[in-house]
């Protein structure tokens, strides 16, 4: 974000999928850039609010968020976002096979188990 006459800044974003379903943003703030000790300022802010330890976190793959999530809740699962994973691995796939392996990727994402049939059959096409 880049306001008139001032620096570059970025935003921090935090959002939660409750046991319900529900989605809430949980908070925003901005960073001079995603450095470890912004994103561990951001979610101490979050915790002092009341947040509970997560029982997964999605980021993406910012080492020092990982890293601040790491320090913060080391015994939460970290989960690597899949919109950034696919577009990281479709980004070193030639333009005429994106829609194949995208379709193959999201049978992965989407199957209840790795033991699905369903994975089975579409992979060994």
């Amino acid at each position: 974000m880049r306001r008139t006459g001032q620096t570059k800044e970025g935003v921090l974003c935090a959002g939660a999928i409750l046991t319900d379903g529900r989605k809430v943003l949980l908070h925003l703030a901005l960073g001079n850039k995603e450095s470890y000790d912004n994103w561990l300022d951001f979610l101490r802010h979050i915790v002092k609010r009341g947040l509970k330890t997560p029982l997964t976190i999605t980021t993406d793959g910012a080492p020092g968020l990982i890293k601040a999530v790491d320090a913060m809740w080391p015994k939460s699962l970290r989960i690597r976002c899949w919109a950034h994973k696919t577009r990281n691995i479709l980004d070193k796939v030639p333009e005429a096979a994106r829609a194949e392996v995208k379709s193959y990727l999201q049978t992965i994402r989407d199957a209840p188990s790795v033991e699905d049939k369903m994975v089975d059959e579409h992979l060994s096409r």
